[in-house]
This record gives structure tokens, C-alpha cells and sequence, in this order.
């Protein structure tokens, strides 16, 4: 109703969006096409956009590649893929050092690895920092169980995870309406088409106090998203696809961006698991005296407050880690703070190394990526928007 869209506009300057705008029926028409005609208004949030939550990450993974062989660390970066035995694992309270044991085959024994038993490497570290998921309660449990003898024991979780899933359908654009384009300009000078059929910004329902609702968007690769459903599940794991939550899906496509849409022309669905809590919030807490700090419960907010959560994390773990260190994350930058990133190579050669390879994986900077996340390589494989 209009009501609850001026409810969320007020909500929306309330929180420091004063760019938010009330939309027309007419205004929506003339900014989103590609809607259905019984839309009665909208509120336009200028500073919402899309992106490809998989290359996010590869940009951050690649740019702490690079810091790290510039200042000669990156001995120094433990390698994904790495499974921690956490209940194995010790802390040493007079050293403030963790030893993480590591399952599989042992490394060659350095400074900071040395070989374990029963398969096992060890690594030493100053600081864990749990980022586990929808496991990080479990992780913060079996640590506290293994510094139990310590004068530092760290305390048991004060959260408890409650898997969220969220399960979503991608279809391809329609191909209805004539044909009609409009071009976007998204990175300097390389442009995206978009057919008229595909809406441009992410439409989302009116948001209830307990959820967002379920999204309707496009992709960098032209594929309309719908999704994500909440459904509260006891499973951590279980990720299979509802038929009757891909008919709600469908139907709600279909309600949103009206009859042009065929929903005959689906290309996946997958479902992805929330790390949700019993808290609302999320559950950063810093454990001074063990030199542990968990971030849990970071939701699908958490891509757009990643940089945020870091800078958060970094400034806790400072004064608890290195307490002699001179470095400040605010004022006068340290000159690793200053080093650019190499810009990720453009996203079709990507998409033609995709390809080309045929595993999976691409090559970015004499290092190698599997591409992991449902919407790219859907993207990728049909080589459709910005991947054309």
C-alpha cells in the first residue's frame, strides 16, 4: 500500500539515504520497463546495484596476494583449501601462539609449519580469527574446549547458529519486446546491453520487520534472479532444492514483471544457507587474553559491510596482537595501506580463460581460482551480458 511505502521511504532517510524518492506508478513505468503494469508505486534507492558476488571476492583474495609477495609475507599466507582440526589444536599462553592443527598431508617443516602426527601439519599463529560460517559457534566451542587448560581459557559462544536457506531461481531474459536494448555504462568505458525485458535495479518487495522478501533482479550476464526465500531449517548442510518453494519463485517472477515473462526459460536454481543466530546482530567478539576474535553471523548484508567488518576486525586484533605496533588505520597511512590493487582482468577474457580451460578455473596473477558461485558460472557459461 501507499502507507507502507512511505513507511519504508521515512525508514530509508531515517537511516541517511536522504536520495531515496517516492515513484508513481507512471515514474516506475518510464525508470523499470520491464515490470509488470499493475505496479502502483515504488521507492527508488539510488544507491543500490548489483554486482558479481564471486569476482568481489576474487578482487579481495588477489589484492592480499599481492600485499603480501610485495612485503615479502606470502610464506606467510595459509593456503585455502586447508582443513583446521580446531579440537587438535592448543593454545600457548605464555607464547600468546596458537597451534592450528591442520588435517592432511604435512608440509615440509618451517617457521611456521612443522609436521604433526596422524597426518597432520601444524601451523603456529598469533591470533584466530573465526570466520566460519554457519559453523563459527562450533568452531568458537571446540576452541574453547582446547585452551580449557590454559590460564587464558577462551569462553564458550554466547550465540547459537540457526540455519537460514535461502533458495533461488535464474532464468534467461525473455525475448519478447521487440528487440529493444539499453546501454549501460558500468566500468569506464566498457558497456553493458541490457534488453528492455530485464530489469535494471535490484525490485524488492515491501519488507516486512522479519524479512526483506524475496528479490527480483538481473545479473551482470542478463539473467533475471529471483530470490532468496527464509525458511528456518535445523540442517546445516542440507542444501536441496523445495519444488513447491521454486513455484512460489516462479510465481513471483511472474507477478512482478508481468506477462512477457516465461518462466519456461529457467537456466538453475540453487539454494545457499544464511549463517543466522539467535542474535539479531552481528556477532564479532574479541577475546583479548586468548587472542581469538569471532565474526559470525554475517548475513547477505555482509558483502556490502565486508570492507567495514575488516577495518572493524583489524582495529580489535591490533592492540590484543601486536601492542607495540605504530600503526594507525585512520590519519597517516602506513605504506602498505597505500599500495593500489592491480585491477582484475576484464571480465571476457576471464569468461574465454573460463572456457578455454574447461576445469572450472581461471588464472589471475600466476595463481589459480575455481569459479565457485552459481550466478558466474551460469553467467559465464552462457555468455550473455557483460560475459558476451
Amino acid at each position: 500500500s501507499h502507507a507502507r511505502l512511505m513507511r519504508v521511504l521515512h525508514e530509508s532517510h531515517v537511516a541517511g539515504d536522504k536520495d531515496a524518492t517516492f515513484l508513481a506508478s507512471e515514474e516506475v513505468a518510464a525508470l523499470e520497463p520491464s515490470l509488470s503494469s499493475k505496479c502502483r508505486g515504488a521507492v527508488h534507492i539510488p544507491g543500490e546495484t548489483v554486482v558479481d558476488p564471486w569476482l568481489f571476492c576474487l578482487a579481495l583474495a588477489v589484492h592480499s596476494r599481492e600485499m603480501a609477495e610485495h612485503y615479502g609475507t606470502e610464506s606467510d599466507i595459509i593456503r585455502t583449501g586447508k582443513e583446521a582440526v580446531i579440537e587438535s589444536s592448543s593454545f600457548d599462553a605464555n607464547k600468546g601462539v596458537w597451534n592450528i592443527a591442520i588435517r592432511g598431508t604435512p608440509s615440509t617443516p618451517t617457521n611456521n609449519n612443522a609436521d604433526g602426527v596422524d597426518g597432520t601439519a601444524t601451523i603456529s599463529a598469533r591470533c584466530v580469527i573465526n570466520a566460519a560460517g554457519i559453523d563459527s559457534d562450533i568452531v568458537q566451542s571446540s576452541a574453547s574446549s582446547a585452551s580449557r587448560n590454559t590460564i587464558c581459557k577462551l569462553p564458550p559462544p554466547t550465540f547459537e547458529a540457526r540455519p537460514r536457506r535461502g533458495q533461488y531461481k535464474i532464468f534467461a531474459a525473455p525475448t519478447e519486446g521487440g528487440g529493444a536494448f539499453v546501454d549501460y555504462n558500468v566500468v569506464d568505458s566498457e558497456w553493458l546491453r541490457v534488453p528492455r525485458t530485464v530489469p535494471t535495479r535490484p525490485i524488492q518487495q515491501v519488507p516486512s520487520q522479519f524479512t526483506k522478501g524475496i528479490f527480483v533482479y538481473s545479473t551482470l550476464y542478463n539473467q533475471i534472479v529471483v530470490g532468496p526465500t527464509a525458511q528456518d531449517q535445523s540442517s546445516r548442510a542440507d542444501d536441496t532444492l523445495d519444488p513447491n518453494v521454486a513455484r512460489v519463485l516462479s510465481s513471483h517472477a511472474s507477478r512482478v514483471l508481468g506477462p512477457e515473462f516465461n518462466d519456461s526459460n529457467i537456466l538453475g536454481e540453487y539454494v545457499g544457507i544464511r549463517p543466522g543466530t539467535s542474535e539479531r546482530d552481528y556477532q564479532i567478539h574479541l577475546h583479548c587474553l586468548a587472542n581469538f576474535i569471532t565474526v559470525g553471523g554475517i548475513r547477505s548484508t555482509g558483502l556490502t559491510a565486508s570492507l567495514g567488518i575488516g577495518r572493524h576486525v583489524v582495529q580489535c586484533l591490533l592492540p590484543a596482537v601486536l601492542p607495540h605496533a605504530q600503526r594507525q588505520l585512520d590519519g597517516e597511512s602506513s605504506s602498505m595501506m597505500r599500495l593500489s590493487p592491480t585491477p582484475l582482468p576484464n571480465v571476457k577474457e576471464l569468461v574465454d580463460q573460463y572456457h578455454a580451460r574447461g576445469d572450472g578455473k581461471v588464472d589471475v596473477g600466476g595463481h589459480t581460482y575455481r569459479v565457485t558461485h552459481p550466478l558466474t558460472r551460469l553467467g559465464w557459461g552462457a555468455r550473455t551480458g557483460l560475459a558476451a
